[in-house]
């Protein structure tokens, strides 16, 4: 039922399988086993159904399951591109704006410039990521800086798709934006790890 999860589990999976094969016929297969699990889980799943359909067409259900995604939509719309200003916003028109939808409340109060900004730190981090995995001397940490990098890429893919409806909606928190403490621990437990990484060979992050 959790598909944001399966996705993220997923992914990993698939990264550090290549990074330990270096087979590109691996992601290949990995993407053709995916779009054949998703299309079974959508004719055989009821809440995937659900996710799929307020995906490509939330209008046709705007009363309904649609409600966040379109809710979401307009909350980004309506910042603009300076935004409304810190505090200035309304996210509780928008349904679990705390967590799934963090980013259309961030969209709203800084605009479209402060969403930029926030994909591009997120990028930063990721570049800074998979830099330390392909530096690391022992064939153990790049498998491990690969992984836990991967988590942090994959989860803000997934949401930020969601939000802007490019992919089906997640239950997948944003890193450090998310509302849960056992997410934020568990987000600093990955760049703890990755600066550990990192410190065992003297690079600079």
């Amino acid at each position: 039922r959790d598909f944001g999860a399966a996705i993220l589990f997923f992914g990993v999976f698939l990264a550090m399988l290549y990074v330990a094969t270096a087979r590109f016929s691996y992601l290949l297969a990995g993407a053709v086993a995916f779009l054949a699990g998703a299309f079974l889980a959508y004719r055989s799943i009821a809440i995937v159904q659900v996710r799929a359909e307020a995906w490509l067409d939330p209008w046709s259900i705007a009363a309904g399951r649609g409600y966040q995604t379109i809710q979401g939509l307009i909350s980004l719309a309506s910042g603009g591109i300076l935004g409304s200003g810190l505090g200035q916003g309304r996210p509780d028109f928008v349904p679990a704006a705390f967590t799934d939808l963090v980013l259309a409340a961030v969209g709203e109060e800084f605009g479209l410039l402060g969403a930029v900004a926030i994909v591009m730190l997120f990028l930063v981090l990721v570049h800074r990521g998979y830099h330390i995995a392909i530096s690391a001397g022992r064939p153990f940490d790049r498998l491990l800086a690969t992984g836990l990098t991967t988590v942090l890429g994959l989860q803000t893919l997934t949401i930020m798709g969601g939000t802007l409806r490019v992919l089906p909606l997640t239950g997948i928190p944003l890193p450090f934006l998310s509302y849960g403490g056992s997410s934020m621990l568990t987000n600093f437990v990955i760049i703890g790890l990755l600066l550990k990484i990192a410190g065992g060979r003297g690079m600079h992050v």
